[in-house]
């Protein structure tokens, strides 16, 4: 018995060892797995990040941007899925495969395409501006111009290569200016002539692209508090206007738009008046709206107060054009509850239907916009009087609530703080809105979007409206918006 007890001492011992073994094992396998998830995860990392400074370098904060809206996730995220604790900065120096110059990551190695004289375009530069000008702001203007920074291009720092250079001199404290030459007694002066027409709202003397007092000078030029004022007192007096004559029982009446959402300009005034009526039916939308519009034209054309307004029929709504420039569009739609029963009734009549929603979301779109900081609404301003300085196409204008999302998407990702930095990232993103994929999560679930849209590029969902691309193809061509954005420059 003995004899027995010690062979089954021993054979315990044995089984113990064997599954500490296997234990071991399966350890050494789990932590192997997820080193490779990780190694994976870095590779295809780096392989989106290259895709993204392929073509041209870029600041930290413009490839994280440019990572978000094309990928649906922040790059924070990303790294985090890799392993990696570092931010993005000391990630890619870790990179063989990327290089950074002046503050922008590249590929390493990469070559300018392009053979620019760097003297004759800060040359120019400088000549557009006085003569002189800070080296910041003229660096800004030199990246914007030519998608390459200073430093890269010269190989020296700014400062360092003025010092040196026998076309310029420093002048103080970070400014710097052409130095002056006997100008040849036969010289030929020769004249570019720009195809663009004169602007429609003077340019500031001496302002820059990187210029922050510029910048707001600007906004307080086309949106001072006076004009605000100005515009709101109009709307509410074609509200009782309306009201007054109005057949209707109308519950409550939803101020909308962009005087509406307090993010309007001078000369491009526009405004939403939805009338939620009691009784009205949620069916059949496409059978009773436009008679119903005929009834209401036909009745205020009777008022006193709209004797000289023009007023025009239109598919959805009625249009008229008060004091030549605040446009205004009027609206009629059934009572809701709240937002959840608009979205459930859209989804009862299918999500083709969403169009003849649109006013009963327009209470929610206008807190969505209206709530965003001041900073935020400045930087929707200026993009709108951009836009109103170029000239478009047929369904290549983009629209007030496309550079208004895009204005609140750059802050979001970036918070850039300064005007000037926060135009810089929406022309970024509008270089290459032809990637975009931007969803909100502010009155809807993700998994709530209509699934067709998901595959639709651009995307810019609106946030109220799981049913709605913003930027739809069908609706919007981006072309146009991409090359302006990449050739043009904000204040000329």
């Amino acid at each position: 018995s003995l004899g027995a007890f010690r062979a089954i001492s021993k054979l315990s011992e044995l089984s113990s060892r064997q599954l500490s073994t296997q234990f071991q094992d399966c350890s050494q396998t789990r932590d192997s797995d997820s080193m490779c998830t990780q190694n994976v995860e870095i590779t295809k990392l780096v392989e989106d990040l290259s895709q993204l400074v392929k073509d041209r370098s870029l600041t930290s904060d413009e490839l994280g941007l440019m990572y978000a809206f094309k990928h649906g996730s922040s790059v924070n995220e990303a790294l985090r899925r890799a392993g990696v604790e570092e931010k993005l900065e000391g990630f890619v120096s870790g990179q063989k495969v990327f290089s950074k110059v002046g503050g922008r990551i590249g590929l390493a190695g990469e070559v300018p395409s392009r053979d620019v004289d760097v003297v004759r375009e800060v040359t120019k530069i400088l000549e557009a501006n006085g003569g002189q000008m800070g080296v910041a702001s003229l660096c800004s203007r030199f990246i914007q111009m030519h998608e390459e920074s200073l430093s890269s291009m010269t190989g020296k720092r700014p400062a360092g290569y003025f010092e040196e250079s026998d076309d310029f001199r420093l002048i103080g404290r970070g400014v710097v200016g052409l130095v002056a030459k006997p100008k040849p007694e036969a010289a030929v002066e020769e004249t570019e002539h720009s195809a663009k027409p004169a602007s429609k709202v003077a340019v500031l003397a001496g302002c820059t692209d990187g210029d922050e007092e510029a910048y707001l000078a600007l906004h307080e030029k086309i949106a001072g508090r006076s004009f605000g004022s100005g515009v709101a007192r109009c709307l509410q007096s074609i509200v009782k206007a309306v009201s007054e004559v109005c057949f209707l029982n109308v519950h409550s009446v939803i101020r909308g738009g962009s005087i509406g959402r307090g993010t309007a300009i001078t000369g491009c005034e526009r405004a939403e008046l939805i009338f939620m009526v009691e009784g009205l039916p949620r069916q059949g939308q496409e059978k009773w709206v436009r008679p119903l519009l005929k009834s209401v034209k036909a009745v205020l054309s009777l008022s006193d107060a709209l004797q000289n307004v023009a007023v025009e029929l239109r598919d959805e709504s009625l249009h008229m054009v008060v004091q030549d420039c605040v446009s205004i569009n009027l609206k009629f739609s059934p009572v809701f509850e709240g937002h959840s029963e608009t979205l459930a009734e859209i989804e009862k009549q299918g999500p083709c239907s969403q169009k003849l929603f649109a006013g009963a979301l327009e209470r929610e779109m206008t807190q969505f916009v209206s709530k965003q900081r001041g900073q935020v609404k400045t930087t929707m301003r200026l993009l709108k009087w951009w836009r109103e300085e170029q000239e478009w196409s047929v369904m290549c204008r983009p629209s007030d609530e496309v550079l208004d999302l895009v204005a609140i998407y750059v802050w979001q990702r970036t918070n850039p703080v300064e005007q000037w930095k926060a135009v810089a990232n929406c022309m970024t993103l509008m270089c290459r809105f032809d990637e975009v994929r931007i969803v909100w999560t502010n009155y809807y679930r993700k998994d709530a979007i209509w699934k067709p849209l998901l595959a639709q590029r651009p995307l810019l969902m609106s946030p109220v409206n799981p049913y709605k691309n913003v930027a739809a193809p069908t609706e919007f061509d981006c072309s146009e918006l991409m090359a302006k954005a990449a050739s043009t420059h904000f204040f000329w």
